[in-house]
């Protein structure tokens, strides 16, 4: 059993049971950046897992969804998690996480959500405890479109230069923010992406 604590503005999600596997054809190369770093890169992505999930970008709600990537020469790790009204039921929320690595290769995977508010046992149970925590792919669609200015953006604000990376880009709601960090050592950089989409912003 696999479980995650996801913390949102306004509710914690427990992902409690590993519902389903799918295997996806057509791994492609081993990744080197982080999905969504080139044009069009994440949305064909988030287009792949709904389509895995039964559903599409014009129907579904979101939670939240997230690019990571780890560094890890001859083995680097590329995730993409989104959070969802589950297509069958908006009473429940489902995840999808699909991980490209060496030896596990472009694999999704489903898990069943339950929703709580941070005192982890209130439960949120109907569409209605949580439909204002949700957005939808218009909502976010210009801030995609733009994911490979805020890594650019991203990476020379951080002053790493040849060995930073991108390790994070999750949108929620309320919240958007970008992460960089060190090839060589464990330090990282985070930037929040402006309201209006324009870029990220850099601390005063």
């Amino acid at each position: 059993m696999k479980k995650v604590l996801i913390k949102s503005l306004c509710a914690i999600f427990l992902a409690s049971i590993s519902a389903a596997s799918c295997q996806m054809l057509n791994p492609g190369p081993l990744p080197e950046n982080i999905v969504g770093d080139t044009p069009g890169e994440l949305q064909a992505k988030i287009g792949d897992i709904l389509s895995q999930a039964g559903t599409d970008s014009t129907k579904v709600e979101f939670a939240e969804i997230t690019t990571s990537f780890i560094y890890k020469p001859g083995d680097h790790i590329a995730n993409v998690k989104i959070q969802i009204v589950s297509p069958s039921d908006k009473n429940k929320m489902e995840e999808y996480l699909w991980t490209d690595m060496k030896d596990r290769r472009n694999m999704c995977e489903k898990f069943d959500l339950i929703v709580s508010t941070r005192l982890e046992s209130d439960l949120i149970d109907t569409y209605e405890g949580y439909k204002d925590m949700l957005f939808t792919y218009n909502d976010i669609k210009p801030y995609l479109d733009k994911l490979p200015l805020y890594c650019n953006e991203a990476l020379e604000a951080s002053g790493y230069k040849e060995n930073a990376y991108i390790d994070n880009f999750t949108i929620s709601k309320d919240d958007m923010y970008i992460s960089v960090k060190h090839k060589d050592g464990n330090i990282s950089k985070t930037y929040r992406i402006s309201p209006d989409g324009s870029g990220i912003v850099i601390p005063q």
